[in-house]
């Protein structure tokens, strides 16, 4: 036996737990870029006299542009991409998930006849919404484009962040970026789920069908006038089971007082002004029929007691939906309303109700709330003494006008242990480790009271196996602080702003911060079991939720599972690297909190992080 691969039983267990083995694939890739390569000078054949990093630097040139050819469809593939997109466009736009569904399973990963490949269509939509998000003349149009309902949370948080990065164009120059933080499955969804959005949108401020607007812009040919289609189911009512009964004036008239209000917003709760109409107009009969006024600010608190009775399993989602729009609603009331007292009153029953379906969001909110109330320039004092703030300027002064970086878009390994010494992590990069490097700490010599030790300097053979210094240069990124490409990494376009004064914007400052806790607490270490990291991140979560909030915390309710002590040294390892980062202090009990200054910031990360953990949940 000449590899693993070749053991029945060890292949048995990769096929339970859902591993493939591709025997040739790395061949088979170094052979598709052969030719790429010969074009930079580089023959596999002969590699004698041949640079290390020459090479390195023309693989990731040739592998930028063959990734180019892969994702970029022409000809017969490029149609047959876009009808792709717009058979899912109206199957969602009928609320008909699982048309929507069977549309993109019947794509291959190969491209047969013309029949688009996975690729093909996640390039074509990509494509496409950078074209579309970045038009001034499509702005107002697409302004209340919102990702509609999905089974699957992975692609829909493949789909949030699709949409930020259409909006500056940078949609399809993000695919590496975006393949590292979600599966290809969910990119492949969650492009068709934006480009459906947009349109529907689209069709929404135009008042026309969507599959005129589908057949126009992705076809080619205008679709006959149509009626426009119906929202995606989640929207259409509370529940499943609640009457639908015909509008009243009275309601009519604030039906369409509260449209005109929804389209003056530059955010709403719902896809389209439309969906969140029909969502009040459904509130409004509900209310009725439980003899409750949603024109008083009286019963809105009896309302949402109905919405919580219902037992529909399928309320989930509408329930969160009918709060979002209910939020609106009393926004709008508040606004136009002699009675403001009475609605204040409503709109704290309704956040009190959306802070019941997210288990510690009061502390969240609190937490921001406090920050806010110190002065900008304390907080953005306080932000700047922080390591991963206050090094921000020795990095880009470092980068200058730009510096190669890993294939990958990292820090590359001769640069590992400079630019982690920035952030005070001792780490160096290495070609190899020894087997003890690479092992585990045995359980029994672990303290289950103590966070898991760090090794005095880290040995890394990527910047991907130093937590901190990965999870800073995600950040900045994230808060465009630096740009990356297949082979450098620039100065980004908040640089100057960030460069410009003393103290760093407070804006950018918080977003730095947010994305390195997220990235710190949802970290996946090598050889892990993704279930147990994800166990990690939550009782992490829980103990910087008591950071944030310490007068909060229950002396009493100190019990926690068997499985949470066995992983508080791993949660408390994670604490360690945001104290190591400046964002925790221990007091003068020795417990461990956030500086008030800085728990808006933190608390956004906590936010951050409980998104990522949802989006890496199986698919229902």
């Amino acid at each position: 036996m000449t590899t693993p691969f070749d053991d029945p039983e060890f292949r048995a267990q990769l096929a339970k737990m859902g591993v493939v083995h591709t025997p040739g694939l790395a061949d088979r890739m170094l052979g598709e870029l052969a030719p790429l390569l010969n074009a930079e000078g580089i023959d596999l054949d002969d590699l004698e006299g041949t640079d290390l990093e020459d090479l390195n630097a023309a693989l990731a040139r040739a592998t930028e542009r063959h990734n180019l050819a892969l994702f970029t469809p022409v000809g017969m593939h490029r149609a047959g991409a876009l009808a792709v997109l717009a058979q899912f466009t109206e199957a969602i736009a009928e609320g008909d998930d699982e048309r929507a569904r069977a549309v993109l399973a019947a794509i291959g990963p190969e491209p047969a006849d013309d029949a688009p490949a996975v690729s093909q269509v996640i390039g074509a939509s990509l494509g496409l919404l950078d074209a579309r998000h970045a038009d001034p003349a499509l702005r107002a149009a697409l302004a209340g484009t919102r990702v509609p309902k999905w089974g699957g949370r992975p692609s829909k948080a493949a789909a949030v962040d699709i949409l930020a990065l259409a909006a500056k164009g940078r949609a399809f120059d993000a695919l590496d970026s975006l393949h590292r933080r979600h599966r290809g499955l969910a990119v492949f969804e969650g492009g068709a789920l934006v480009v459906a959005a947009s349109l529907i949108a689209q069709a929404a401020a135009e008042e026309v069908g969507v599959s005129e607007v589908a057949g126009r812009v992705l076809i080619g040919e205008a679709a006959p006038p149509s009626r426009k289609a119906a929202a995606p189911r989640a929207f259409a009512k509370p529940s499943g089971n609640r009457a639908h009964r015909r509008s009243l004036p009275n309601d009519r008239r604030t039906l369409r007082e509260f449209g005109a209000w929804l389209e003056r917003q530059s955010s709403i709760g719902a896809p389209t002004v439309a969906d969140e109409t029909r969502m009040l107009e459904a509130l409004l009969v509900l209310a009725r029929n439980a003899g409750l006024d949603a024109n008083d600010p009286d019963d809105i608190d009896p309302l949402i007691d109905v919405l919580f009775e219902d037992d529909d399993p399928e309320a989930s989602d509408a329930l969160e939906n009918a709060l979002d729009t209910l939020h609106d609603y009393v926004h709008f009331r508040l606004e136009t309303s002699r009675d403001a007292d009475g609605w204040e009153d409503a709109h704290e029953v309704v956040e009190d109700a959306i802070a019941e379906m997210l288990p510690g969001s009061d502390v969240i909110a609190d937490a921001i709330d406090s920050a806010e109330q110190i002065d900008p320039a304390e907080r953005r004092a306080a932000l700047a003494e922080t390591r991963i703030v206050a090094a921000v300027r020795d990095l880009l002064a470092w980068i200058g006008t730009g510096r190669p970086v890993s294939p990958s878009g990292g820090v590359r390994r001769a640069d590992i242990e400079r630019v982690a010494a920035m952030i005070g992590v001792s780490a160096v990069g290495v070609a190899t480790r020894s087997s003890e490097e690479r092992g585990f700490l045995p359980l029994s010599d672990v303290d289950l009271d103590a966070p898991l030790p760090e090794p005095a300097t880290t040995r890394a053979r990527s910047m991907y196996e130093v937590p901190m210094l990965s999870a800073w240069w995600e950040a900045l990124a994230t808060a465009e602080l630096i740009t990356r490409s297949a082979t450098r990494v620039r100065p980004g376009p908040a640089a100057g702003e960030w460069l410009a004064h003393p103290l760093p914007p407070l804006e950018s400052a918080d977003m730095v911060v947010g994305v390195f806790v997220a990235e710190v607490l949802t970290e996946q270490s090598a050889g892990a079991i993704p279930m147990f990291e994800s166990a990690v991140a939550a009782e992490s979560i829980r103990r910087l939720l008591a950071a944030l909030s310490p007068e909060s915390v229950d002396d009493d309710d100190t019990e926690s599972s068997e499985l949470a002590r066995m992983l508080t040294p791993r949660a408390l390892q994670r604490l360690k690297r945001l104290e190591d980062a400046g964002l925790l202090e221990a007091d003068a009990e020795g417990e461990l909190v956030v500086p008030v200054a800085l728990r808006g910031a933190v608390a956004r990360g906590v936010i951050l992080t409980m998104a990522i953990l949802y989006a890496e949940d199986t698919e229902e």
